[in-house]
């Protein structure tokens, strides 16, 4: 994220007009302090979205990046190996925040 704003200019107001726009550094380290927070997200693709509505040269480079992320995450290879497994195997990307709450049965089978 951070490679658009290794730019830090932005065009500042032809007269009274409106305050510049945020560079969205403030709004990138609230989403980092705070990942899961989707009002934060939110905060930051609107900075995001009026920085490039306004500065043409950011616009550029942000969607030059945005291809760039796009182009390099994708797949997955998952494989499990090393003998028994016990307990859940799970296979995909990008997990976080998971819980397994799991109990070892003491019980033996009835045998009749």
């Amino acid at each position: 994220m951070r490679r658009p704003f290794q730019r830090r200019t932005v065009p500042e107001p032809a007269g009274n007009g409106p305050p510049r726009a945020s560079s969205g550094e403030l709004e990138l380290a609230a989403l980092q302090e705070h990942s899961t927070d989707l009002n934060r997200a939110q905060a930051l693709v609107t900075a995001l979205h009026v920085r490039a509505a306004l500065d043409e040269e950011f616009r550029v480079r942000l969607e030059e990046w945005w291809q760039r992320a796009q182009a390099a995450g994708g797949e997955v290879h998952n494989c499990v190996s090393g003998g028994t497994q016990n307990g859940p195997v799970i296979q995909g990307r990008d997990f976080s925040n998971l819980t397994f709450h799991m109990t070892r049965g003491t019980e033996k089978p009835d045998r009749k």
